[in-house]
């Protein structure tokens, strides 16, 4: 590789460097800043950004190009024997000289270890202090890859089963890469529009035949994305179309990840579970779980199951979970209220057992209590994203009794409903025997 010398900038300075490390797509925090800036007033000087008073454009050094994300993330690119692209801010002296320096340092360790270097690959870096973060992609084989053997869990990746899975991780990462830097790119083939239309075409009629398909989308979500993916023929130059193709395929390639996509136990159900889990439920604590919620825990339990097989979440499953629990708590709601409600006869007529009568009433009341509570903390979450929701599971979920004590949560506002409608029965019927005798009250219960 032919060596470019990138400290052509005015006054750069050689300077110890830092610590070169390896970093993903994943890892950049590109969306993690909490940098803020502070707008003040400015002068506007007569016939600004017309033609005869374009203002000063700001300087960057040879083979440098300024370029915006769709999001409005600015990046700059540089065109020369090693493509590079970085976020650092390069209208600032020091942060080019630093820049520069890494660049030189970096085709050094390639000139060292005779990598080829082809106009295919890309290199990415990112300041951090006297460090830096980087990473290579390599666009005509959809990879990344970086300058030393590095481990998946190093580098915040996933763990895989196989060489074949871990291409597809690092196909996904090369997305993301692209869906970050899409505005200086040329034009992606015709060929990868394609393919990924026939995979959402694939998608939507999973989705319209069967009631456990593995993709990630709905049938309107499918519908939708096609028809934007069949708007970008014609429009392939564009930047925009490049990002927008470049985030549906880091979000399928993560979907192929998920279902084992190619391996040789995939994933055909969204309700298959293929991974290891060395964990046993305790059945004990789901009898007695049970016994005491009237089966209704069993039942919820059933439902967290299989809307979390292998800790994935699909949006429309846990929708529908929420959806579905919300109106059952709306329900027991009402039932509690009218529950009280039948206690009121009791005001004019003293009860046989005011112990039954008290513990009734505080079943109806604790029953509408819970639905309240419930109902409050898990209405904001009928529309997060299945991301969100995977990691809301993962942190309610015990080590040792998985999504029993979260089922038996779920159930009481109908199990306390239904005490109470047991003890308020009872009274009634405690109330019959006095007034009308045993034999009367026993053959009216039964």
């Amino acid at each position: 590789m032919d060596v470019q010398k990138s400290s052509e900038f005015p006054g750069y300075q050689e300077k110890a460097p830092g610590t070169l490390r390896p970093v993903t797509s994943h890892g950049t925090g590109r969306y993690d800043t909490s940098i803020l800036v502070e707008p003040r007033p400015r002068r506007i000087p007569a016939g600004l950004f017309t033609v005869s008073q374009d203002p000063e454009p700001e300087y960057l050094p040879p083979l440098w190009s300024a370029h915006v994300h769709p999001e409005g993330q600015l990046y700059f690119y540089r065109d020369g024997s090693l493509r590079v692209v970085t976020e650092a801010y390069l209208y600032r002296t020091e942060t080019v000289e630093n820049v520069c320096l890494w660049i030189d340092r970096i085709q050094e360790i390639l000139c060292s270890t005779n990598t080829a270097v082809s106009r295919d690959i890309e290199l990415f870096i990112k300041l951090e202090d006297d460090d830096c973060a980087y990473y290579f992609i390599d666009h005509a084989n959809r990879t990344q890859f970086w300058l030393e053997t590095s481990g998946t869990e190093e580098l915040g990746l996933p763990p895989v089963i196989s060489i074949s899975q871990l291409k597809i991780v690092l196909e996904e990462l090369y997305w993301i890469h692209v869906e970050h830097f899409p505005m200086h790119l040329q034009a992606l083939s015709p060929q990868a529009l394609d393919e990924i239309i026939g995979i959402f075409s694939h998608g939507l009629c999973d989705q319209m035949t069967s009631r456990v398909s593995t993709f990630l989308y709905t049938v309107r979500d499918c519908k939708a994305f096609v028809t934007i993916l069949q708007g970008c023929r014609g429009n392939m130059n564009n930047g925009h179309t490049t990002w927008i193709i470049a985030r549906l395929w880091s979000i399928i390639d993560h979907n192929k990840y998920i279902t084992h996509y190619g391996q040789e136990h995939s994933r055909l159900s969204r309700d298959q579970a293929i991974l290891f889990d060395p964990e046993q439920k305790h059945c004990w604590i789901s009898t007695i779980m049970a016994a005491l919620t009237f089966k209704t825990s069993d039942r919820h339990l059933t439902r967290l199951d299989d809307v979390f097989v292998d800790h994935i979440v699909y949006v429309d499953q846990w929708e529908r979970l929420i959806s579905d629990c919300l109106r059952e708590w709306r329900r027991s709601a009402y039932g509690a209220l009218s529950g009280l409600r039948l206690h009121l006869p009791f005001l004019a007529f003293n009860a046989p057992s005011p112990a039954l009568l008290a513990v009734s009433v505080a079943a109806f009341g604790a029953g509408l209590a819970s639905s309240i509570v419930l109902a409050h903390k898990y209405e904001p979450m009928e529309g997060i994203n299945a991301t969100e929701a995977m990691y809301y599971l993962e942190t309610v979920q015990s080590p040792v009794f998985k999504f029993q004590p979260l089922a038996f949560a779920f159930s009481l506002p109908t199990a306390l409903r239904l005490w109470g409608f047991v003890l308020f029965l009872s009274n009634c019927a405690l109330l019959i025997a006095e007034y009308l005798g045993w034999k009367f009250a026993v053959g009216l219960v039964g």
